[in-house]
């Protein structure tokens, strides 16, 4: 019987994509049909051309296309050679939409996979991204402050009224990884003083695993750098607790350096080694840690400010 419906519904959504191109240019629509994928995932798109794709379930494909992805405050910009986007089954039932975005041959190489969908108080979203070259990877206002390949699988349940009850998990591999030389300043502002230079230095390899579940956020694996000619290495351990209300959660984590000798005595890291003098453990290894809440990290308190980790 479920089986069925299925077929019906995904006969009725081809039905309605054949009429649509039949009776309306797509190219027309274009500005409609981004917007509806803005408004649903934040995305905002802009083609060059746009037609029907029958390839599995029924959707819209696009041709040299521009991705725009929100992150936090930042807008990161791609450009692609194709797109695809889909409703998912339950997308055809309000208030469960779904939409699913395939970015295919990024220009400066790779390919993106994430589905969006949302029912009663959660949020779904899931990501799969192939050898990402992070060169293209630079936020609007400025170049990528790191380069090299990436690889990303996650799929997270993100409750919306109680944190505590999200659930999923994030991986992360990275190789020929490297730090850009930039500026790192505060988001406030008024403390423009505290801004330090970061030299350009070379990680090498970089593994990462998260995992939500039972109102906690572990940091399973974090390790970068373990290579004998990185400038910069180390790892990251600990948790992230979830509240119900998001900004009373708390970070308790750990974070282990290791500089390379050419770092050290590199002029342009000279204020980067000054930051990092009060939390070193030996000569050119360092350690901070972190016990604070989203709130003290928002507010800029001074418990935000790390602390130095205990050999």
């Amino acid at each position: 019987m479920k089986q069925g419906f299925g077929i019906k519904v995904l006969g009725f959504a081809g039905l309605f994509l054949l009429t649509l191109f039949v009776f309306f240019p797509l190219n027309n629509l274009r500005g409609y049909i981004f917007d509806k994928v803005y408004r649903a995932s934040g995305v905002l798109l802009i083609s060059e051309s746009i037609y029907i794709s029958f390839l599995g379930i029924p959707g819209i494909g696009m041709k040299n296309v521009s991705v725009t992805l929100p992150l936090a405050e930042e807008e990161i910009e791609l450009h692609s050679q194709s797109v695809t986007l889909r409703p998912s089954l339950s997308g055809f039932f309000p208030p469960h939409p779904g939409l699913s975005i395939k970015i295919s041959n990024l220009k400066k190489g790779g390919d993106i996979y994430t589905k969006i969908g949302k029912g009663g108080h959660s949020v779904s979203f899931y990501l799969d991204a192939e050898n990402v070259n992070l060169d293209q990877v630079g936020a609007r206002n400025g170049g990528p402050p790191v380069s090299g390949d990436l690889n990303i699988s996650s799929d997270i349940n993100f409750n919306e009224v109680d944190v505590s009850k999200s659930t999923g998990f994030f991986k992360m591999t990275a190789s020929d990884l490297k730090i850009n030389q930039q500026v790192l300043s505060p988001p406030d502002p008024a403390m423009a003083a505290f801004s330090f230079l970061v030299p350009a230095m070379k990680i090498g390899k970089l593994t990462g695993s998260l995992a939500m579940k039972n109102g906690v956020l572990e940091i399973t694996q974090f390790k970068f750098g373990d290579e004998p000619s990185s400038d910069f290495k180390g790892n990251i351990s600990g948790e992230f607790k979830l509240e119900k209300i998001f900004e009373q959660s708390t970070f308790n984590v750990a974070l282990k350096l290791k500089l390379s000798q050419k770092i050290l005595e590199n002029p342009d890291a000279k204020t980067f080694t000054s930051f990092l003098s009060s939390y070193q453990l030996a000569p050119g290894e360092y350690g901070l840690k972190w016990n604070a809440s989203v709130k003290d990290f928002t507010n800029f308190s001074i418990k935000a400010i790390p602390e130095k980790l205990n050999n």
